[in-house]
């Protein structure tokens, strides 16, 4: 009986083994992920911001051809109310469709002699500006300031700024020509456009794209003004 009460005694102090083997395992599988390496996750940081650039730059594309779909373009902002006057006159004087005139200070000897144009007009600016810079440089060829017909590459105006856009003939021929005879070519320039597209003033002058490298005879780094 006394032993029999001692074994029972001892069953119920006894304390259950635990399975070391089991929780390390377990504790194991519950370890968390390891991460990629730094490599990888920049790689992928560098897709993911390209995606979003090229869908951005995708979106503000198609904005932008709509607005012009629309007529509103971002050139036609100007600094002040005088000068959104003196387009809103512009504008007004400007017939829809049909011939308007324009005046060419061409150089003449140690001066500047006004041709009269006509182009069909009505259109954009731009447009009336390209077709009366290439008049102005016709001019020039066929009086001997230039060697070659210059081509306008690219223009675009803001306030009264005029950024010019010309092809390498431009600059080929004022090399050609002293510096008082290649002033009069680039004053004319500014000249011509200053009479015809108030408020544009000033002219900022590039080569196939780029600043001309030359210096000489002229500097066209930088801006042409017309004086008020």
């Amino acid at each position: 009986m006394r032993d029999q009460e001692e074994d029972r005694n001892y069953r119920a102090t006894e304390r259950p083994r635990r399975d070391f083997g089991a929780t390390r395992r377990e504790e194991e599988d519950q370890e968390p992920p390891r991460k990629a390496p730094w490599p990888l996750r920049l790689l992928a940081w560098g897709a993911l911001v390209a995606i979003f650039f090229a869908v951005g730059y995708g979106a503000t594309s198609l904005v932008f051809q709509w607005l012009d779909a629309k007529g509103t373009r971002a050139d036609q902002t100007v600094a002040n109310s005088r000068e959104a006057q003196e387009l809103v006159s512009q504008d007004q004087d400007r017939p829809e469709q049909g011939q308007v005139t324009f005046t060419l200070s061409v150089p003449a000897g140690e001066a500047f002699e006004n041709r009269s144009i006509q182009v069909l007009g009505g259109g954009l600016v731009e447009e009336d500006l390209k077709k009366v810079l290439d008049a102005y440089m016709t001019e020039l060829k066929s009086s001997g300031w230039m060697a070659d017909q210059v081509p306008i590459r690219h223009l675009f105006r803001s306030g009264e700024w005029l950024y010019l856009d010309l092809g390498s003939s431009f600059a080929g021929g004022l090399k050609a020509l002293d510096p008082k005879r290649a002033g009069l070519v680039m004053t004319g320039l500014v000249k011509t456009v200053g009479d015809n597209f108030a408020p544009l003033r000033k002219v900022k002058v590039y080569v196939e794209g780029r600043e001309a490298p030359d210096r000489k005879p002229l500097d066209l780094s930088k801006p042409w003004v017309l004086k008020s």
